[in-house]
């Protein structure tokens, strides 16, 4: 008869001391859980679709890439079939010669169009933009590539470098496939006889 009550009283306990650590095991879970979208992060945002580290996209036609885009990582809005990238680089290979342009960037904003969303409707680039084209180096703030018009602008202050000429202007027209480059205002240049000094 004893056993059977030391038995009973520490089955009870052994029940009482169970339902405690549940009880404080749900107590902390409730605590630690996010109780709005925010709390979770941006990666878990309602309009972000994909969160891509490490993106790389190349468009092919007729079995030669046409462009190519790397970037550190990238989201894409569901709503507005937008990329979002950071620190991309993105290569246009020119059908012509099989000459590349290089453009690059703090952050860029790509659209999307087609059925499969595989076609580049427009690059816009943020912060430290670089436009390299042969021995010409661009650099200014803000730069969009429109696919249609095969065109990149700038609207702000445009710096050139190249090896005998040095370009300064307010706001720029690059076309791509034939590159020809246009400032619109305010342009201030100097050319060096000598390249080797450069």
């Amino acid at each position: 008869m004893r056993r059977t009550r030391l038995r009973a009283a520490l089955l009870v306990v052994v029940a009482v001391t169970l339902v405690g650590i549940g009880f404080l095991v749900r107590r902390n879970v409730s605590a630690r859980r996010a109780h709005t979208v925010l709390d979770l992060g941006a990666d878990f945002l309602p309009e972000v679709a994909q969160h891509i580290q490490q993106f790389h996209r190349v468009k092919m036609e007729n079995g030669r890439t046409t462009w190519e885009i790397t970037a550190r990582d990238a989201q894409y809005y569901q709503e507005s079939k937008e990329i979002v990238v950071r620190e991309p680089h993105m290569t246009f290979f020119l059908q012509r010669d099989g000459r590349q342009v290089h453009v690059s960037g703090a952050e860029g904003r790509l659209l999307l169009e087609g059925e499969s969303r595989s076609e580049l409707r427009t690059l816009t680039l943020r912060g430290s933009v670089v436009v390299q084209l042969d021995d010409l180096q661009l650099k200014t703030e803000e730069a969009t590539y429109d696919r249609a018009t095969d065109l990149i602008t700038a609207p702000q202050l445009v710096t050139i470098h190249g090896r005998t000429i040095d370009v300064r202007g307010q706001g720029m027209e690059l076309r791509v496939g034939p590159q020809q480059v246009r400032l619109l205002e305010a342009v201030h240049t100097v050319l060096r006889s000598d390249a080797a000094t450069s």
